[in-house]
């Protein structure tokens, strides 16, 4: 007796019907973005290990104490 049909199919991702893809060139970036981005590094600091990402945030006034 065989198992049926369901088993020879490729497991579906539903996600990908789902979501679409937005190409980069159409993202729109405005000026508030940057303008957040600058205040937030006067306030804050990145700490990351060589070769990785940012994986640590710092406030600045905290690390004079």
């Amino acid at each position: 007796m065989g198992r049926g049909n369901s088993h020879k199919q490729p497991a579906r991702d539903k996600n990908k019907a789902k979501l679409p893809q937005v190409p980069k060139n159409e993202i729109v970036h405005d000026n508030q973005e940057v303008e957040l981005a600058k205040e937030l590094t006067s306030h804050y600091e990145l700490k990351s290990p060589p070769g990785f990402d940012p994986t640590e945030v710092v406030r600045k006034d905290e690390k004079k104490k």
